[in-house]
């Protein structure tokens, strides 16, 4: 009956940290398009609603389902049972998926479409709004919601303890969705039919630098958040 108790409630946990993971892209997919209509115009769509199409069914689904083969979590058992009346979507999955790490990846995508812009004269030159720069910049948009996805889907593995304790590595369906992930962006920017349909363009090498600086950061930003839930959490329990 323990054991039995203690699946129903690893599989709970992770059936949310998968509708967590979900929603953190919704957040940097719909902040470009805001700026487009709040500027009028002014700075050009960062993402076609084909690229926004692209995240949604082909990289985002591919980590998300190594989630569900995510192990217990320390000390489930030691919780409470939560009420029957309790939805599985609940007031902190929306706050953590849209406020927290949706506004993060959402900082992130922006600076990716005005960093292509500067590497080709903005604030000089008005934002590209068509062109190799424009493609360029949509698809290094779309990418950097990728690899921020890929720091996101590993602070997904756990409500409060640290990625680094549980090993980074251990969830090999995780790992393999994120190399997936990343072979599609690959041949989102460099195979000429694909570009055809997603109008992308590959990027500069300083693009490639902006990337792949991005997971990290992201996953060291929620360890600290973490740790500081670990600690408070402590302290009230020695009060």
């Amino acid at each position: 009956i323990v054991k039995a108790v203690e699946e129903g409630r690893t599989v709970y946990t992770n059936i949310r940290k998968f509708i967590l993971y979900i929603l953190n892209s919704n957040m940097p997919e719909g902040v470009p398009s805001s700026a487009f209509l709040l500027s009028r115009g002014v700075i050009p769509l960062p993402l076609s609603v084909m690229q926004i199409l692209f995240i949604d069914l082909g990289t985002d689904m591919l980590p998300a389902l190594g989630l569900g083969a995510e192990e217990a979590e320390k000390g489930v058992m030691n919780k409470p049972p939560r009420s029957q009346k309790e939805p599985l979507l609940n007031k902190t999955v929306m706050v953590k998926g849209f406020l927290w790490y949706g506004m993060l990846e959402s900082v992130v995508a922006m600076a990716a479409y005005f960093f292509i812009n500067y590497l080709n004269g903005w604030p000089n030159v008005p934002l590209a709004a068509e062109g190799v720069v424009y493609a360029q910049a949509t698809t290094l948009t779309l990418a950097s919601i990728v690899f921020s996805q890929v720091g996101m889907v590993l602070n997904c593995r756990t409500e409060r303890e640290s990625i680094f304790k549980i090993g980074l590595f251990k969830n090999k369906q995780v790992i393999q969705g994120i190399i997936l992930e990343l072979i599609l962006v690959v041949a989102l920017m460099y195979v000429p039919f694909i570009q055809n349909v997603f109008k992308t363009a590959p990027v500069p090498f300083e693009g490639w630098i902006f990337l792949f600086c991005i997971p990290l950061p992201i996953v060291l930003i929620e360890e600290a958040r973490k740790y500081y839930v670990r600690h408070y959490s402590k302290m009230e329990k020695r009060r």
